[in-house]
């Protein structure tokens, strides 16, 4: 019997996975252009979500562009504490830490120079504001209304570093409502988490909301032989709002914001964890790796000893950020936005190096400072646009040294950088609506960069250091057309580039040119069955030029000196996949969310060094395919109270891990992470309790490669929560 896709008949083997997720958005919108006279409004249960992901409000499912939505609920029921879980929530995106520092790859893009020469491929921003350095992206949650996961370059809007895409932390704001809320959690490895919110109205002017939370857990990994402590979490967060209100068009939101990621220093788990092989490099490295499946015990053990020179982190993130709005007698909208964030770092980090104990001290400071004023068309007009400026200054001072503890003399490595990172530009984006269903979009963006940086050590006790200038500019732009075939369903296809900066590394100054993107995108968003299904899909194909890779390297006379962090423009590449995502309520007590998405990213011409050829190969943190799959029902009781069950698990498919200088290239398996969890509220919804069980599987992956060793993802855990409200 022939296999169906909404309806239509399918021979075995007569369609790929992504033919037949097109065929299936195709039949949807068929089906919506034949009942977009009966249905002119939707019905049923799904509501609208309004997204700020083009610089202005508009309803998600009328954005022209791939768009992750996730509410504040959903973070909270998912336990969602800080931006790694955004992994398991939205498709095609990878996010993990590397020694304490955020790593993030959408559709297989990303950068893996966390140090403080290196920036993110992706646009992290809170409330608007950027924030550069990848320590102060790990910041915990707290009190969000929504999160933004972007897709594609987003060189036009977001600038500079949004090659992959762009992630925007929306936060409550406050309200003319007295309300708060408490959230306890406690779980295994001794997990404990303390929320608080309060809002309060003073007057009609003035409002206040104050947010506070507190979160720790033991460490995930097995200690074998070691003593130190390993790396876990201590951290807390508070931020205070302070919005006026001094007209219905004018309003100025004054805002300060403190995180600290405390606890023990990051620490890795052996190559020999995980795969079989020779080793080299002194162990750095392991020729021919084959993935042995060891068992979870084995897999989380630290079995390399480390120094006993301790570990700790203390790393703080001071915000100030205002957003002062205005309408200008209804021709536009003012909105101008500053922002100041004062980072410190303060970190032991533990590992090996040519199979001897290392530890990392690391200490600094970095201040940045971001300007944007926009104006943009007041709300109803006909034309929609938007357009810009905006000024960003960042200067970073860190002090490092990576010690090798031999049966000989302490090997030492120390740098002492101090960077200094000028961005500008000017942009603007305008949608015409060419009749009732057309609108076409047009938007460009001009930027100029310039970073300067001098260490006199760079590696080497007896210097000579390096000092070093690079400046790059670009013009992005981005072409988008999008189509209403009816009331609630949008077809759109976009052109559309993005541009991350150059740099130099820190052992010579050596410099390395920008990386471009050139994305060309089509998809389908729409809701269906009289509002109970909602579907959103996209197709994409990247040319990646001058792709930006990231080694440990020594280029040194001897085995150990000159090394660092070596970034280069290694290759070209491509990427083209899928992504389907939705949700649908059969019922009002029954909700099914799904994804599934594709990404082929393939180097072109490429020899990572002298030896090896990976033209062709597959580029690291693409996995072939992701899928999600959740199922949530409600039981309702006499007298009001509900009891909400959910499970839900996650496919991901095989992935690479690479050093390309050593010609080496770790290849974590096809995995699978299920959840589990029920929720009771009480009938007045002012209390709520859930337990859950996350990674039923107990599935051990590769979060990040370090010479010697991997940062690995979270276990099985499972927990408590408890909320209240008023």
């Amino acid at each position: 019997m022939p296999t169906t896709v909404a309806g239509f008949p399918l021979r075995a083997g007569s369609v790929r996975p992504h033919h037949a997720i097109l065929t299936a958005c195709a039949a949807c919108a068929m089906a919506a252009g034949a009942a977009a006279q009966e249905t002119p409004v939707p019905e049923g249960p799904i509501q609208e979500v309004i997204v700020t992901a083009q610089k202005t409000a508009q309803p998600a499912s009328k954005t022209p562009l791939a768009l992750s939505v996730l509410g504040g609920d959903e973070l909270r029921q998912a336990g969602a504490t800080n931006a790694v879980a955004l992994a398991e929530l939205a498709p095609n995106v990878q996010i993990t830490t590397d020694t304490g520092m955020l790593q993030v790859a959408i559709r297989g893009v990303v950068s893996l120079d966390t140090t403080e020469k290196g920036d993110s491929s992706t646009a992290f921003n809170v409330d608007g504001a950027y924030v550069g350095r990848s320590e102060a992206q790990l910041g915990s949650f707290l009190d969000l209304e929504r999160v933004e996961v972007l897709r594609g370059p987003q060189g036009t809007l977001y600038g500079r570093n949004a090659t992959a895409g762009a992630i925007n932390l929306i936060t409550n704001k406050p309200t003319g409502k007295l309300e708060g809320r408490v959230d306890v959690e406690i779980g295994d490895y001794n997990a404990r988490h303390v929320e608080g919110v309060i809002n309060i109205p003073v007057n009609a002017t003035l409002s206040l909301r104050a947010a506070a939370a507190k979160i720790s857990r033991d460490t995930y990994l097995k200690r074998g032989p070691n003593t130190i402590g390993l790396d876990d979490r201590d951290d807390n967060a508070a931020r205070l709002h302070a919005l006026f209100t001094f007209a219905p068009a004018t309003s100025w939101l004054l805002t300060a914001e403190r995180s600290r990621n405390g606890g023990n220093g990051a620490s890795s788990v052996p190559l020999a964890n995980f795969f079989s092989g020779t080793p080299i490099l002194g162990g750095n490295n392991l020729a021919n790796p084959v993935y042995v499946d060891r068992g979870a015990t084995a897999q989380a053990t630290a079995a390399a000893r480390f120094a006993d020179a301790g570990s700790y982190r203390n790393n703080t993130a001071t915000s100030l950020r205002s957003e002062f709005k205005t309408g200008l007698g209804g021709v536009a909208d003012l909105t101008y936005q500053f922002a100041r964030l004062h980072a410190q770092v303060e970190q032991l980090n533990n590992g090996t190096y040519f199979g001897f104990p290392m530890y990392n001290p690391i200490s600094g400071e970095s201040t940045q400072r971001t300007h944007e004023v926009r104006l943009g068309a007041p709300a109803g007009a006909a034309l929609n646009w938007v357009a810009g400026v905006y000024h960003f200054t960042e200067d970073i001072f860190r002090a490092s040294t990576y010690n090798t503890v031999t049966p000989g003399p302490l090997i030492s490595l120390p740098f002492s950088p101090t960077i200094a990172s000028r961005s500008k530009a000017a942009f603007g984006q305008l949608t015409w609506r060419a009749g009732d269903r057309l609108r076409l979009t047009v938007g460009a963006r001009t930027t100029r960069d310039e970073k300067s940086g001098h260490d006199p050590l760079s590696g080497s006790l007896a210097g000579p250091g390096y000092s070093a200038h690079v400046e790059s500019a670009k013009s992005n732009f981005r072409l988008a057309a999008d189509y209403d075939l009816a009331p609630a369903v949008m077809v759109y296809g976009s052109v559309s580039t993005g541009y991350k900066a150059g740099g130099f590394n820190d052992t010579s100054g050596s410099p390395y040119k920008p990386e471009n993107i050139t994305s060309i995108e089509a998809g389908i968003k729409g809701r269906f069955l009289r509002n109970r299904l909602r579907l959103s899909a996209a197709a994409f194909h990247y040319d990646y030029k001058d792709m930006q890779l990231t080694s440990v390297v020594c280029t040194g006379a001897s085995a150990t000196d000159g090394c660092g962090v070596l970034t280069t423009n290694a290759s070209n590449a491509g990427i083209k996949g899928v992504e389907l995502e939705g949700s649908w309520h059969p019922t009002p007590d029954d909700r099914i969310n799904f994804s599934v998405a594709t990404a082929d990213g393939k180097f072109k011409a490429y020899r990572p060094n002298a030896t090896d050829d990976w033209s062709g190969q597959r580029i690291d943190r693409a996995p072939a395919y992701n899928a999600t799959l959740g199922y949530v029902h409600t039981f309702a009781f006499d007298g009001g109270a509900t009891l909400q069950a959910r499970i839900g698990t996650r496919l991901n498919g095989a992935y690479f891990l690479s050093d390309p200088s050593a010609g080496v290239r770790y290849r974590q398996p096809s995995y699978r992470k299920s959840d589990i969890g029920a929720t009771w509220t009480a009938p007045s919804q002012a209390y709520h309790v859930q337990a859950y069980v996350r990674n039923l599987e107990n599935a051990i992956t590769l979060d990040s490669l370090v010479p010697g060793g991997f940062g690995i993802g979270a276990p099985r855990t499972y927990g408590l929560r408890a909320g209240m409200q008023f």
